[in-house]
Protein backbone atom coordinates (compact mmCIF):
# COMPACT_ATOMS: atom_id res chain seq x y z
CA UNK A 1 0.00 0.00 0.00
CA UNK A 2 2.46 2.24 0.84
CA UNK A 3 4.80 1.20 -2.49
CA UNK A 4 1.08 2.44 -4.36
CA UNK A 5 0.53 5.50 -3.05
CA UNK A 6 4.32 6.77 -3.59
CA UNK A 7 3.78 5.65 -7.67
CA UNK A 8 0.88 7.62 -7.03
CA UNK A 9 1.86 10.54 -5.15
CA UNK A 10 4.50 11.04 -8.25
CA UNK A 11 1.63 10.92 -10.30
CA UNK A 12 0.15 13.67 -8.51
CA UNK A 13 2.88 15.65 -8.83
CA UNK A 14 3.28 15.03 -12.30
CA UNK A 15 -0.54 16.07 -13.07
CA UNK A 16 -0.30 19.48 -10.68
CA UNK A 17 2.64 20.20 -12.48
CA UNK A 18 0.93 20.14 -15.44
CA UNK A 19 -1.83 21.83 -14.13
CA UNK A 20 -4.37 18.82 -14.87
CA UNK A 21 -5.96 19.50 -11.13
CA UNK A 22 -8.91 17.20 -12.19
CA UNK A 23 -6.85 13.56 -12.66
CA UNK A 24 -4.61 15.07 -9.72
CA UNK A 25 -7.88 15.21 -7.58
CA UNK A 26 -8.71 11.94 -8.05
CA UNK A 27 -5.29 10.20 -7.21
CA UNK A 28 -5.41 12.49 -4.32
CA UNK A 29 -8.28 11.28 -3.05
CA UNK A 30 -7.21 7.04 -3.74
CA UNK A 31 -4.40 8.27 -1.27
CA UNK A 32 -6.56 9.76 1.09
CA UNK A 33 -8.68 6.39 1.39
CA UNK A 34 -5.52 3.97 1.12
CA UNK A 35 -4.06 6.22 4.07
CA UNK A 36 -7.36 4.69 6.17
CA UNK A 37 -6.46 1.41 5.14
CA UNK A 38 -3.10 1.17 6.55
CA UNK A 39 -4.12 1.84 9.92
CA UNK A 40 -6.00 -1.88 10.15
CA UNK A 41 -2.81 -3.42 8.53
CA UNK A 42 -0.51 -3.76 11.38
CA UNK A 43 -2.67 -5.30 13.48
CA UNK A 44 -1.21 -5.64 17.19
CA UNK A 45 0.97 -8.92 17.42
CA UNK A 46 1.87 -8.98 13.73
CA UNK A 47 5.58 -7.79 13.90
CA UNK A 48 6.89 -11.43 13.47
CA UNK A 49 4.36 -12.20 10.69
CA UNK A 50 4.43 -10.68 7.91
CA UNK A 51 8.27 -9.63 5.83
CA UNK A 52 7.71 -5.98 5.46
CA UNK A 53 10.18 -3.16 5.79
CA UNK A 54 8.49 -1.46 8.88
CA UNK A 55 10.13 -0.84 11.93
CA UNK A 56 9.17 -2.62 15.37
CA UNK A 57 7.94 1.50 16.28
CA UNK A 58 4.89 0.92 14.35
CA UNK A 59 3.55 -1.68 16.21
CA UNK A 60 5.59 0.27 19.80
CA UNK A 61 3.70 3.36 18.73
CA UNK A 62 0.42 2.17 17.14
CA UNK A 63 -1.64 5.52 18.34
CA UNK A 64 1.14 7.81 17.00
CA UNK A 65 1.60 5.99 13.59
CA UNK A 66 -3.04 5.63 13.55
CA UNK A 67 -2.86 9.66 13.83
CA UNK A 68 -0.09 9.74 11.30
CA UNK A 69 -1.76 7.97 8.49
CA UNK A 70 -5.64 9.74 9.77
CA UNK A 71 -3.34 13.22 9.42
CA UNK A 72 -2.03 12.07 5.90
CA UNK A 73 -5.66 11.35 5.24
CA UNK A 74 -6.94 14.62 5.95
CA UNK A 75 -4.11 16.41 4.17
CA UNK A 76 -4.66 14.74 0.91
CA UNK A 77 -8.44 15.66 1.44
CA UNK A 78 -7.02 19.46 1.82
CA UNK A 79 -4.94 19.19 -0.77
CA UNK A 80 -7.73 18.76 -3.38
CA UNK A 81 -9.24 21.77 -2.25
CA UNK A 82 -6.06 23.98 -2.07
CA UNK A 83 -3.83 22.88 -5.41
CA UNK A 84 -5.59 24.91 -8.19
CA UNK A 85 -5.10 28.11 -6.14
CA UNK A 86 -1.19 27.71 -5.08
CA UNK A 87 1.04 30.31 -6.17
CA UNK A 88 3.72 27.05 -5.51
CA UNK A 89 2.76 23.89 -6.35
CA UNK A 90 5.45 22.33 -5.67
CA UNK A 91 5.73 23.79 -1.88
CA UNK A 92 2.11 22.69 -1.25
CA UNK A 93 2.73 19.42 -2.32
CA UNK A 94 5.30 19.44 0.08
CA UNK A 95 3.34 20.89 2.59
CA UNK A 96 0.21 18.29 2.52
CA UNK A 97 1.44 15.39 0.63
CA UNK A 98 5.42 14.81 0.75
CA UNK A 99 6.05 15.88 4.65
CA UNK A 100 3.49 13.26 5.47
CA UNK A 101 5.70 10.33 3.72
CA UNK A 102 8.84 11.63 5.01
CA UNK A 103 7.55 11.55 8.23
CA UNK A 104 6.74 8.34 7.70
CA UNK A 105 9.45 6.97 6.30
CA UNK A 106 11.72 8.53 8.39
CA UNK A 107 9.92 7.14 11.87
CA UNK A 108 8.39 3.48 10.77
CA UNK A 109 10.60 2.52 7.50
CA UNK A 110 13.57 0.52 7.62
CA UNK A 111 16.25 2.88 5.67
CA UNK A 112 17.43 1.01 2.45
Amino acid sequence: MFSKNYSTAKRVQAFSSKGDFEKAKKLMIEMSENYKVLIDLFPENTEDEFDTEALPTVWEEKDAFNALMTKASDDMIKLTSVIEDSEDIRGTLKQFMWSNCKACHSRYREEH
